[in-house]
């Protein structure tokens, strides 16, 4: 709840009231678990990131394929029940983080782990002849994960003809592009 309240309001205008009024329990309660309102929402911030990064690492161990890997983690993104909510939560904890360097790590910790993943399935499928990339390994995590931020920037504002299909589609083809994959390795539908 302090999450869905913080990716609306934003962590400078989020308050008790507003999280205990969504749950539905009163600000007592709350403030028995959170001594302040910047703790609970990092501490809602904190498990939101970790829950991205436990279900990002969940897929890629079950892909055996480099391009399936990174397949599967741009279909973890795009398959949120509300990808444009989720997408403005994200930015809106980036933006968040510029102003509260107590947010920041959560978000590094995010990025680093889901550049982990990702250069991980890069790497394996250089090594294994899969993918015959056009930059170096570290120039091509880094450039999909400008499209993946560039495309969750258009899915928040709403973007006509932006949805979770067309994401999805646009990430993998740029990705695609970049690692300069073998036709059999590679199917963008």
């Amino acid at each position: 709840m302090a999450a869905r309240v913080l990716a609306e309001r934003g962590f400078e205008a989020a308050r008790f009231r507003d999280v205990a009024g969504v749950a539905g329990v009163s600000i007592g309660l709350l403030q028995n678990y959170f001594n302040t309102r910047d703790e609970m929402f990092e501490e809602a911030f904190s498990w939101i990131c970790q829950r991205l990064i436990d279900r990002w690492r969940g897929r890629a161990q079950r892909e055996s394929a480099p391009w399936e890997k990174i397949v599967g983690l741009i279909e973890e993104l795009t398959g949120e029940a509300d990808l444009p909510g989720h997408s403005a939560a994200w930015l809106e904890f980036c933006s968040s983080a510029t102003r509260h360097p107590k947010l920041r790590p959560s978000v590094l910790r995010v990025y680093e782990n889901w550049r982990q993943i990702l250069m991980e399935a890069v790497q394996e499928g250089v090594a294994s002849g899969a993918f015959h990339p056009v930059l170096p390994s570290d120039e091509i995590v880094d450039a999909i994960d400008a499209v993946v931020d560039g495309l969750h920037l258009a899915t928040a504002v709403r973007l006509d003809g932006m949805s979770p299909e067309r994401f999805r589609r646009l990430a993998l083809h740029v990705a695609g592009l970049l690692l300069a994959t073998s036709d059999d390795a590679v199917t963008v539908a």
